[in-house]
């Protein structure tokens, strides 16, 4: 078994203007769209019903909130990132440039959605995690998933990705969780669900009326 280990990716320390992070941002999308979270996260709020508030956390380049406003246009769409606003956020997306520990975005209509994020926490920022979505509705999530059959998975996009992707990509999945892990480090007490994708383990936990 591969322990967790989460180390600085690349990407994070470049500019956003730095024509490698660009090009890495670019590939991400494409990882994105074979690991298809993005699809089973609209799914899993379809199946949730009555979306009246989602907050994005690590929204990145905004394309999921986006996706979630045009789907959901009634719902209120908060995205919480560091960085600035991109310019391809959809207009109505609430966008905070702000740390998400800070946010006072949560509460019990809130539906938190994360993709390829949770995993840059270790376990203490896990822990603040639970905390600051102990309140919220549902907490749905998209990650890699720590086994070698996501590192075999992930070899044949090398030909097609950056430096920055290959490292940040092996970085990330050792970054990952197995199942039942994310249950155990972010400590609320909701109904689990946990299934397989194509490199990542996707979990959903509800608040159980």
């Amino acid at each position: 078994m591969i322990e967790r280990e989460v180390k600085p990716e690349i990407l994070d320390s470049l500019d956003a203007n730095d024509p490698a992070a660009i090009r890495s941002r670019k590939d991400l999308r494409l990882i994105n769209w074979f690991m298809q979270g993005e699809t089973w996260i609209l799914g899993q709020l379809d199946e949730l019903g009555d979306i009246r508030k989602v907050v994005e956390i690590g929204a990145g380049d905004g394309h999921l909130c986006s996706k979630i406003k045009e789907k959901f246009p009634n719902a209120e769409v908060i995205a919480i990132d560091l960085l600035e606003r991109p310019s391809r956020v959809h207009k109505d997306v609430d966008w905070k440039s702000e740390d998400v520990f800070l946010s006072d975005c949560f509460d019990k209509d809130a539906i938190v959605v994360a993709n390829l994020f949770i995993h840059h926490l270790d376990n203490e920022g896990l822990w603040q995690l639970s905390k600051k979505v102990s309140k919220c509705r549902a907490i749905i999530m998209a990650e890699p998933h720590r086994y070698w059959f996501s590192k075999l998975l992930g070899y044949p996009l090398f030909p097609f990705v950056n430096h920055v992707t290959r490292h940040d990509m092996m970085v990330s999945i050792e970054a990952g969780f197995r199942f039942g892990e994310l249950a155990g480090l972010i400590d609320v007490d909701w109904h689990w669900d946990e299934r397989a994708g194509l490199g990542g383990i996707r979990s959903i936990a509800r608040q159980v009326k």
